[in-house]
C-alpha cells in the first residue's frame, strides 16, 4: 500500500497551505518519518516533534 508524505512549507497547494509531498510503500514510512518527513499536513505545519530536555534533580538545601 502507498501512503503519501508531507513537508512544510513546499510548492504544492494543499488545504489552504503550500506543501511538499512524497508517495511511499507502507514499509518506508518510518525511515522518511526519521528524514523529516510527517504524516499528516497538520504534523508538518507544527514541525518536527521535539522530545522534552531531561531536568537536572535539585540538590537538597543544606541542615541548619
Amino acid at each position: 500500500m502507498s501512503v503519501m508524505l508531507y513537508k512544510h512549507p513546499g510548492q504544492h497547494d494543499i488545504h489552504g497551505d503550500k506543501f511538499d509531498y512524497i508517495i511511499v510503500d507502507e514499509a518506508d514510512v518510518d525511515a522518511k518519518v526519521k528524514e523529516g518527513w510527517s504524516k499528516s499536513t497538520d504534523e508538518a505545519k507544527s514541525g518536527p516533534v521535539a522530545k522534552p530536555a531531561a531536568r537536572r534533580a535539585r540538590k537538597p538545601k543544606a541542615e541548619e
